[in-house]
């Protein structure tokens, strides 16, 4: 059903899907309604999922635009956990200003209720300051995520190529307990050709993450070295390393010599803690496509605005995609991925974060597909003070035309 829609000559469409699942979950968890405690509510429950979504193109000789809008609605048998909607807006825009420069912007929102998931993989825009993934989010508080990037590229030569981006993100976490982080991203960097199957380069990358409610500010700068290669027509390897420098203001709270506490009747007192953190940072990712298998591997270490409970910290995450078609109607996949972080100013041990997962999806007809999903997720923060183990099941239908004209830009 349908195709693409055309005003003149340039292609226009969307693609349009609805659905609807069942699922049971462990350990969904919420805080104590009393403001003074901060102690888990936990539920094992079953629930159902409403989800839609549309996303729509417009492409020129010198632009391309897209939106993706995504909007789902969570019921559960207990009350006290996770009910309620979770939604996702995504826009990007690009411009061929010249034959050798290209501008782009991209914008993303999203309110979920619901932590310990597996990001959506369908939406990744380049430009954006990245957020703290979703899965790191530990507790299933009511969250709200938003960052916006643009950027420009210069092409000098067939080999040689510049580029600039800047942008700024937003975490709100409903839950008072949570620290809400902002921040702010600058980056500049330069590749360049060896051939056709080499590059190098090197960027530069400064940034800021502030912790509204007098919890502080970290500022970091980050070079990095660049290489990538094609190994083959069907693997390619990118590889990144670097350091990354930050500094933080934050106030703490100190215990007050005993002569002085009972001359003002005050336990502790406030006072400025300062720090600076060194690291190692970078990246590899390995991706593979061969016959009807696609295969990817990334490592990632760096620094990241935390999750709410961990603030500034330096985190280090492995994880790994397979996917495989199995005939026209049926595809399969894996999901693994594990990640540790270290908090910069803060004396609380580390966070531990484990995470598997298949999914398995069948054409039923040119309309309605059946998916399904499992997964597992094992968390250590604080140590190991706070620990908790989940596992998740789905399985619905979900409807979706494919792709149908449009004539509304």
């Amino acid at each position: 059903m349908g195709g693409g829609g055309r005003t003149g000559s340039n292609p226009i469409g969307f693609s349009f899907f609805a659905g609807a699942t069942g699922n049971y979950s462990t350990n969904l968890n919420s805080f104590s309604n009393d403001p003074n405690s901060a102690s888990l509510v936990l539920r094992d429950t079953f629930g159902a999922n409403g989800l839609a979504g549309i996303q729509g193109y417009r492409t020129t000789p010198r632009t391309s635009t897209s939106v993706d809008f995504v909007v789902n609605y969570m019921w559960t048998r207990s009350s006290r956990v996770s009910r309620g909607l979770s939604e996702s807006l995504s826009f990007t825009h690009s411009r061929q200003i010249s034959r050798r420069v290209v501008w782009y912007l991209g914008a993303q929102g999203q309110s979920t209720n619901r932590g310990l998931t597996f990001a959506n993989p369908r939406y990744s825009p380049e430009p954006l300051p990245e957020l703290t993934p979703q899965q790191d989010e530990i507790f299933d508080t009511r969250t709200y995520r938003a960052n916006v990037g643009t950027g420009i590229t210069f092409q000098k030569s067939s080999r040689l190529a510049f580029s600039a981006q800047v942008g700024a993100f937003g975490n709100e976490r409903k839950s008072k307990r949570l620290v809400d982080s902002r921040g702010f991203l600058g980056q500049a960097s330069v590749q360049y050709s060896l051939s056709r199957r080499q590059y190098v380069g090197a960027s530069f990358s400064y940034g800021t993450f502030y912790f509204p409610g007098a919890y502080g500010e970290s500022r970091y700068y980050s070079p990095q070295a660049i290489y990538g290669v094609a190994l083959s027509r069907s693997w390619n390897l990118n590889l990144s390393a670097g350091i990354y420098s930050a500094h933080t203001d934050r106030l703490v709270s100190v215990q007050l010599d005993p002569f002085i506490a009972e001359l003002t009747g005050q336990r502790t007192a406030l006072e400025i803690f300062r720090g600076d953190s060194r690291g190692f940072s970078g990246g590899l990712g390995l991706l593979g496509n061969y016959r009807k298998w696609a295969i990817s591997i990334t490592a990632v270490r760096g620094i990241m605005p935390g999750n709410g409970f961990y603030l500034t910290s330096e985190q280090t995450s492995v994880g790994g995609n397979v996917s495989h078609t199995l005939g026209r109607r049926a595809s399969w996949a894996l999901f693994t991925r594990a990640a540790e972080a270290r908090a910069l100013t803060q004396t609380i041990g580390k966070m531990r974060l484990y995470s598997a997962g298949t999914s398995f999806n069948y054409r039923l007809n040119s309309l309605l597909s059946f998916n399904s999903t499992v997964g597992v997720f094992r968390s250590r923060a604080a140590g190991s003070l706070i620990q908790s183990d989940r596992f998740t099941a789905s399985a619905g239908i979900v409807f979706s035309p494919g792709e149908l004209p449009l004539h509304i830009f």
